[in-house]
């Protein structure tokens, strides 16, 4: 084989036929989720991800969280929070399987209580050293602008992440789609 070209190998879309990229759980092209055998999963629009995660977090404040976890109990087996459910989102793992209702509890709501449970730590070990109510209370009100600033942070990760993929969704393995319409 002197003086013939390497092969390259492409990973190309069954979809759109175009080279999808290595290691990319969406094509680059067309969307399409590429471990699904069906072809009918496609990328959640960072917009679309970023209203439901507006929405879940309106519905958390209107309703004082007990709203939000009785609607998180009903959708929850279909693979959806509230704010997804209203906008037509699926969590599914990175295996392309639909997240069964424990993994959807897991990611919404053990990922914040995680969060939850660090800065109360925080303020326990810190609220030791502190002289005074005032100075506790200082403590109190830095924690939640840390916990609401890396929730943000969080939020905001699937802006740039090439899969639209949040911190949560990176460490837990999901990913978020929008489901084809089948034709009737």
């Amino acid at each position: 084989m002197i003086g013939s070209t390497p092969r390259t190998f492409v990973l190309e879309c069954d979809v759109c036929h175009r080279p999808s990229g290595p290691g990319a759980y969406f094509c680059a092209s067309c969307d399409v989720l590429n471990i699904d055998s069906e072809r009918r999963a496609y990328a959640a629009t960072r917009w679309s991800r970023l209203g439901a995660f507006t929405l879940d977090y309106l519905i958390i404040w209107l309703t004082a969280g007990v709203g939000w976890l009785i609607w998180l109990a009903i959708v929850a087996p279909r693979g959806q929070s509230p704010g997804k459910s209203l906008l037509g989102l699926h969590i599914v793992r990175a295996d392309a399987r639909s997240a069964a209702a424990g993994y959807v509890w897991l990611r919404e709501f053990g990922w914040d209580a995680a969060i939850g449970v660090v800065c109360v730590g925080l303020l326990v070990l810190l609220g030791a050293v502190a002289s005074s109510v005032g100075e506790l209370l200082l403590l109190w009100f830095w924690l939640t602008v840390v916990f609401w600033a890396f929730s943000f942070l969080d939020a905001a990760w699937l802006l740039w992440d090439r899969d639209r993929q949040t911190l949560h969704d990176k460490v837990l393995g999901t990913l978020v789609v929008e489901l084809a319409r089948q034709p009737r």
